[in-house]
């Protein structure tokens, strides 16, 4: 049984195929630029939009099951882009999953976001996107009997995400390059934390699950303030670190949700040191 990850150049993407192959497990990658970590014997380049090459790669692979995780990342990304936000995030998911039902693969994973939740109240363009996909899949599964699941992702860190302008992957490269931290009101914002390996576990295990569902959410319920997170990073790197408060540029989401903060606990600090380290000890940032 193949496996199909698109987006296999990305951030989650790049830590599932490590996943696999320490596991064994066999795959197949598609993503539009070639991985800039590692090798992938087993992949293809080219963008979901070309949709005669989705057909060719599924007549020339035995794909069996699929998890769908390419897409135009980011509030910020998609906030000035919104025509490249469509064309990567709904319409690359639609000729993909148009080409699944075609070749009878129903076992299929598209990932979403928990930021989807909020959108009513604090709209944006990459939350219309996800929701839009997670229609397409519930739309999917009725008319055509299919089995798509729709996972919902909070906040994910770790390491292969050089490119990431989430707040720790950013909080990280500016530390280590000792420059001035800015940070969004007064970080009070709290968000959901969860480590990249825990993400691939979770999609793994539900892509083989045999439970009937159609949503599920990978998260800590696990809530620190961006301001917690911060003085945490600065244990870890055991620096003094400067920063300020400014204002939140726009395309930037700094709800304040009013979760439950909990104590900081040491196993989710164990992992920001893991993605602390391998920032420091894989690149040398500019």
């Amino acid at each position: 049984m193949t496996i199909l990850v698109t987006g296999s150049s990305g951030f989650i993407g790049s830590n599932l195929i490590r996943f696999f192959q320490k596991k064994n497990i066999k795959f197949f990658g598609v993503d539009k630029v070639f991985n800039p970590y590692f090798k992938i014997k087993n992949f293809a380049k080219f963008n979901l939009n070309n949709k005669s090459e989705i057909l060719r790669l599924f007549r020339k692979q035995k794909i069996k099951k699929v998890i769908h995780l390419a897409a135009l990342p980011g509030f910020v990304n998609c906030h000035k882009k919104p025509k490249k936000a469509y064309e990567d995030n709904v319409s690359a998911t639609l000729n993909l999953l148009t080409a699944c039902k075609s070749f009878g693969i129903k076992d299929i994973i598209v990932a979403s976001s928990m930021g989807v939740n909020n959108f009513y109240k604090n709209p944006s363009i990459y939350a219309l996107t996800k929701i839009a996909c997670e229609n397409i899949c519930r739309s999917f599964n009725k008319i055509y009997k299919m089995n798509i699941k729709i996972c919902k992702i909070s906040n994910v860190f770790g390491p292969y995400s050089l490119h990431k302008l989430s707040s720790v992957h950013a909080f990280i490269k500016q530390i280590i390059n000792n420059k001035k931290i800015q940070i969004h009101k007064k970080g009070m914002q709290e968000r959901d934390f969860i480590f990249v390996e825990d993400v691939c576990k979770k999609l793994y295990l539900s892509l083989n699950s045999r439970k009937p569902f159609e949503e599920f959410k990978i998260n800590n319920n696990r809530y620190l303030r961006i301001i917690d997170l911060l003085h945490i990073l600065n244990k870890i790197s055991k620096k003094t670190i400067s920063y300020e408060f400014v204002k939140t540029p726009s395309g930037y989401d700094d709800t304040v949700y009013n979760k439950k903060i909990l104590k900081e606990k040491k196993d989710l600090t164990k992992k920001f040191a893991i993605t602390y380290n391998w920032y420091k000890n894989t690149y040398n940032i500019k």
